[in-house]
């Protein structure tokens, strides 16, 4: 979003305030500032992943366990990612905003999307490198043009744009959609780990060297068996395989989790 356009929307906002994405209230400047397109009461209605979550893919537990161990979600399984974090449950009013924001066309709703995704930085492990390629996951460049739009792209730049100014964080669209799949969502579990092999391909005229002190953040809306982040880690480990140099760390970040 350039900063003409940003300017547009703040005149607009004088003129029309911006309505809240879960209950339609006027929301008035300073509260856009703090949270955008949201209110404080359909805030508090949003459910934060607690901390205890499986230290490997992420997964939520009803009750606070900290373990190193695979969760029931990932313990049958090898996974390309370090780990993966995300922010919010896809649960009640926030499943709500984001079925909005992806097939209502709300492309203003990314930067609220942008900002519940901080709540990522709580990690630690997160905090261990400064250095970050942002890497969106891909949609196919059918659905991309009947949506309109790449949430994981929109989401990925307000993200970066809403870092903590300690962090260096690059937009880097690094892997592009090479098959039409059925979304994940409409598939059970056996389906979404089968749904997205080979789907993902590397840009590799893009592709930087690999920097022992730089990670890389693959950024989705939703995460549900983490089978599409680790998807795309896969692809992105497979084209550094004969670099001498391994990137610190390659998580995977969403907004909510299934």
């Amino acid at each position: 979003m350039t900063g003409a356009t940003r300017f547009r929307q703040a005149a607009l906002g004088w003129i029309y305030p911006p309505l809240c994405a879960g209950c339609e209230t006027p929301l008035d400047s300073g509260r856009q500032i703090e949270m955008p397109f949201l209110c404080h009461e359909c805030e508090e209605t949003l459910v934060p992943i607690p901390e205890g979550y499986c230290q490997v893919c992420g997964q939520s537990y009803e009750t606070s366990m900290i373990s190193t161990a695979h969760c029931g979600n990932c313990g049958d399984r090898e996974l390309a990612f370090d780990f993966a974090v995300s922010a919010y449950r896809s649960t009640g009013g926030a499943r709500e905003i984001m079925h909005a924001y992806k097939y209502g066309r709300q492309l203003h709703l990314s930067r609220l999307m942008g900002h519940l995704m901080q709540r990522v930085w709580a990690d630690t492990r997160l905090q261990e490198t400064r250095s970050w390629l942002v890497v969106p996951v891909p949609l196919f460049s059918r659905r991309q043009r009947k949506r309109g739009f790449n949430q994981a792209h929109e989401i990925a730049r307000e993200f970066i744009r809403s870092a903590p100014k300690d962090y260096q964080l690059h937009l880097a669209p690094l892997l592009r959609r090479n098959q039409h799949t059925v979304r994940q969502a409409q598939l059970d579990r056996k389906e979404r780990l089968e749904n997205l092999t080979g789907a993902f391909k590397i840009r590799k005229k893009h592709l930087p060297e690999p920097d022992e002190n730089q990670g890389i953040l693959i950024v989705d809306d939703v995460m549900t068996t983490g089978t599409t982040v680790s998807e795309c880690a896969a692809v992105l480990r497979e084209a550094s395989e004969d670099s001498p140099t391994e990137w610190a760390t390659l998580a995977g970040l969403s907004v909510l989790r299934g």
